[in-house]
């Protein structure tokens, strides 16, 4: 049994081992005929494929010339970084192993927005990385007020057709100039996602450190409470399911429903979310859309929330409020400290209008956002007043959006119609991205 090799020491013995393969001694070139040919080894190419580019056939007569030939031409592709010919019986057998390949992008961005100011980012998109078959996405972003860092591995058939494995890294440092607190929080989430029902299910395990920091002396005591790092584990299930349409002029909706149950660590929470979105098209050139999110935390036993737990609305969730400029507050005569709260309920709908259709990737609408927060599961005691009321909060306005090749721009104006006192107010809001 006679074989060849691509690597350096073989290919200089080539000639005598072409020989061997073919039947004769060394140097004895004696032609000979293979009745089947098998390939070995193969995944992304088939065995046609390597065929054809090695120019070999059953039946047809070669010399060991024609079968460095043929290690030669599958070589120089760049995609095998093994290859072997070896003859048994009537049969020629090539085996291959081939090159891991993926697709990667790898994209900077830079932008402004209303919540978070100037920022800038990178995106990395990796397909099959280093031949595995696992899609990877990292993205970091850097802003005055936030910085951000997120990497997703996640193999789509790791185990069946339609179940795949992944995990989710996450880093954020939060700084915000409208709050009297700083936090960082890490977290790890393994995590199996499957389609069921005409829906997308996820099972997930999510470990999360939390730490609030820099808190101001003047601040609630409440907000004092939670200072200090905590850690968390918990387990979360979540399903997506919906109706999606190729074109605009049909109803599409989505829906979204999550929960996730404290199993382990200091902060032992229930968190429950879900979030619908619909987009309708309407008589004349109009268009509606709309999205309904709602949310509830709570300890459980003697567990509770901290400010990092619990929820508030205002900026891109609450148009006509600043971010997080609308919450369970604390307010001690000048000083008021929002705390967030563990309900939460927002309705925010835009009619687009047939103004500008002409114009590729623009709309201009008028919107009405309604929102509400409320509930605190403090143990201690306010400094002042606690403002704790599920009064609905309502503003309306007008905006308009461009999607450009190489990004988004979108503005609006807006005016809060119903309010709380030490609600913070945004009239005006602008997001611009743009990746290169």
């Amino acid at each position: 049994m006679g074989y060849l090799r691509s690597t350096a020491a073989a290919c200089a013995v080539c000639s005598a081992i072409a020989a061997s393969v073919i039947g004769g001694a060394a140097g004895a070139d004696v032609p000979r005929a293979f009745s089947q040919i098998i390939v070995n080894g193969n995944a992304r190419f088939s065995d046609q494929d390597v065929l054809a580019t090695a120019n070999l056939r059953p039946g047809e007569i070669y010399y060991a010339d024609d079968l460095r030939a043929a290690i030669e031409a599958l070589e120089f592709t760049g995609e095998f970084d093994f290859i072997r010919i070896r003859s048994e019986g009537p049969r020629l057998i090539v085996t291959v192993d081939e090159t891991p390949s993926y697709e990667g992008l790898l994209t900077f961005g830079l932008g402004y927005d209303s919540d978070t100011g100037v920022f800038g980012g990178a995106v990395l998109s990796l397909e099959n990385a280093l031949g595995l078959g696992a899609d990877v996405l990292g993205e970091i972003i850097v802003a005055q007020e936030v910085q951000t860092a997120r990497l997703r591995v996640f193999d789509n058939d790791a185990l069946s057709e339609t179940t795949g494995v992944g995990v989710r890294l996450f880093y954020g440092a939060y700084e915000y100039d409208n709050t009297l607190f700083d936090y960082e929080r890490m977290s790890i989430s393994p995590y199996v996602q499957a389609d069921v029902g005409g829906g997308q299910i996820e099972a997930r395990v999510t470990f999360t450190e939390t730490e609030i920091s820099d808190v101001a002396s003047t601040a609630s005591a409440i907000l004092q409470g939670d200072t200090g790092t905590q850690d968390a584990t918990e387990f979360g299930l979540s399903y997506r399911f919906g109706v999606t349409n190729p074109n605009a002029n049909r109803l599409t909706w989505g829906a979204l429903v999550s929960v996730d149950y404290g199993i382990a660590g200091d902060a032992k929470l229930v968190r429950s979310e879900g979030q619908v979105n619909v987009f309708a098209p309407l008589p004349a050139g109009f268009a509606l859309r709309s999205t309904l999110e709602l949310g509830h935390v709570a300890g459980q036993g003697s567990a509770v929330t901290r400010a990092t737990d619990r929820f508030v609305l205002g900026g891109a969730s609450l148009r006509g409020f600043e971010r997080g400029g609308v919450s369970v507050r604390d307010i001690d005569g000048a000083v008021v400290t929002d705390l967030g709260g563990t309900r939460f309920g927002a309705l925010r709908t835009d009619v687009v209008l047939p103004v500008l259709a002409d114009l590729p990737g623009v709309d201009v609408f008028g919107f009405v956002d309604v929102g509400r927060v409320w509930g605190l599961d403090s143990s201690v005691t306010p400094s002042g007043t606690l403002q704790n009321t599920s009064d609905l909060r309502t503003s309306v306005g007008l905006g308009a959006s461009y999607d450009f090749a190489l990004g988004r721009l979108e503005g609006y104006l807006a005016s809060p119609t119903s309010k709380q006192t030490g609600d913070q107010e945004q009239v005006f809001g602008l997001t611009f991205r743009a990746q290169f």
